[in-house]
């Protein structure tokens, strides 16, 4: 009886929060539940919340790690850092925070539990078998091998990795620059000879998570609304049909059961993003657009989740992490009870219940991955286009656990931390950008994701080549794991 009176407690609480459009921690709620005089509540929450508000000019370049309890919908990290003048320490916060994570993941190998400092490699010996761990200070292919320099908060060493040793250095082959791996090796003077190579990586994991119960997500990007090429068409197709008003029987019955909408970047097309894009437009004005995605928005049934991520045709600064879209600028999404807003990158969990856990689904919108496709020689000799290779791009960084390493790929926003590292393993792991879908799994555990769009070809995408394929989105069933991709252009697929 006590746990019972303890829960509907904690319940009531939940609810008056809400209510306020407070959102809480899991240690603020407990303290919460500790107190026992009515009337010592308010004072509670008044008081975290003037230290809140009086600690918002120090914590401006930071995140925020939300708990957002909305149905079965939380919000695991959403970037909510504010722009700020960059100095000299935020780059070296940066960086030392990316290497003391990453270092850690590294660790737990076997092979990289004894690791030396590259201070103290002048001690050792010649010949000497040694472990260390750096981050990607240049990179060098020679007639014999990659030449690599790597640094740790001691000092540089350059690595050599010989065409000798065929396996390890195919793996070099893949570095790129400032990612953090382990190496282990013979010391010579002023240099390791590499015998292996180790990136962080996803652990191995004996089985893929799946849900009790039967409902489904599906991933959207790249809509680029207010863009003369928007399938406006195809895009109210998909909105009849997960309304239940088109598709076959056993289609009426997915959409009945789909309680998860991820829109992952480029909702809408945005202004002044490449040169003559005005030519190009239909609504002119970031605020119309967004308005507009709101129409849309708002036909579908207010039961499911609507989750939204920026991407670089939004409105928020390229750098990353983005922001979530700002309020001004969409108030009408801000005011949809279904819909919740966060960065780029975020991780979101759906789908928790008792006794399960739920699924955190990370979302990135990937405009690192052109970089990735055109400097990565394994990935590059693939396939012809970056749209055919996101796959493979994904699965790179999360074997280098970054959505984008190299600080030169795509544009960084330093602060005192890393927000790209990917640090705990998703389930889900979602993108756009490329405007083609694609589904993998990754390591057996991690479905990944690339939703595709709504947008017809671009005069851009003409002079570089690319042919969109839009219209088609992925849909994953929660209790098995499959993903189908859904055609929206023509009949429903």
């Amino acid at each position: 009886m006590q746990e019972f009176i303890l829960q509907q407690k904690k319940r009531r609480l939940i609810e008056f929060l809400l209510e306020k459009n407070i959102l809480i921690e899991p240690e603020f709620l407990e303290q919460l539940q500790l107190i026992q005089e009515p009337h010592k509540v308010s004072e509670f929450i008044n008081k975290k919340l003037s230290s809140s508000e009086g600690s918002k000019e120090k914590t401006s370049g930071e995140h925020k790690q939300i708990t957002k309890i909305d149905g079965t919908v939380r919000v695991a990290f959403s970037y909510t850092g504010a722009p700020e003048k960059v100095s000299v320490q935020n780059f070296i916060s940066y960086f030392n925070a990316r290497y003391n994570s990453l270092k850690k993941i590294l660790q737990q190998r076997v092979q990289l539990q004894n690791i030396t400092s590259i201070a103290k490699l002048k001690a050792k010996a010649e010949k000497e078998n040694v472990s260390i761990i750096g981050m990607v200070f240049s990179k060098e292919a020679t007639k014999n091998g990659n030449m690599v320099t790597l640094e740790d908060p001691t000092g540089l060493i350059k690595v050599f990795f010989s065409k000798n040793k065929a396996d390890v250095n195919a793996k070099a082959n893949d570095i790129v620059m400032d990612e953090v791996v382990g190496v282990s090796g013979m010391v010579g003077k002023g240099i390791i000879f590499a015998n292996d190579l180790f990136f962080p990586d996803i652990p191995i994991m004996k089985e893929i998570k799946k849900s009790p119960v039967e409902e489904y997500a599906l991933f959207i990007s790249d809509m680029h609304i207010g863009s003369k090429q928007f399938l406006e068409n195809e895009f109210l197709k998909f909105i009849h049909w997960i309304c239940g008003e088109i598709g076959s029987d056993k289609q009426k019955e997915i959409a009945s059961k789909v309680k998860y909408i991820f829109i992952t970047g480029d909702a809408v097309d945005g202004i002044s993003v490449y040169p003559s894009q005005k030519e190009e437009l239909t609504i002119l004005t970031y605020r119309e657009q967004y308005k507009k995605l709101a129409e849309f928005l708002q036909l579908i049934p207010s039961d499911i989740k609507i989750i939204i991520s920026p991407g670089n045709h939004d409105v928020m600064p390229i750098a990353e992490p983005q922001p979530p879209i700002a309020e001004e600028y969409c108030p009408e999404l801000w005011n949809m009870p279904n819909v919740i807003m966060v960065s780029n990158p975020a991780v979101v969990n759906i789908a928790a219940r008792q006794g399960f856990p739920g699924f955190d689904v990370l979302m990135y919108h990937g405009y690192s991955y052109n970089h990735y496709a055109d400097v990565v020689e394994s990935i590059r000799a693939q396939k012809p286009n970056i749209s055919e290779r996101a796959d493979l791009v994904m699965k790179l960084l999360l074997q280098k656990r970054h959505l984008a390493p190299s600080y030169n790929g795509n544009p960084h926003l330093p602060t005192d931390n890393d927000y790209l590292i990917i640090e705990k393993v998703p389930d889900i792991f979602v993108s756009g950008d490329v405007h083609k879908s694609a589904v993998f799994t990754y390591k057996n555990v991690i479905t990944g994701i690339i939703g595709s769009c709504f947008q017809s070809r671009t005069s851009f995408q003409e002079k570089v080549g690319h042919v969109p394929d839009p219209g088609r989105i992925p849909i994953i069933n929660l209790k098995t794991r499959d993903v189908k991709i859904l055609n929206f252009v023509g009949g429903i697929e």
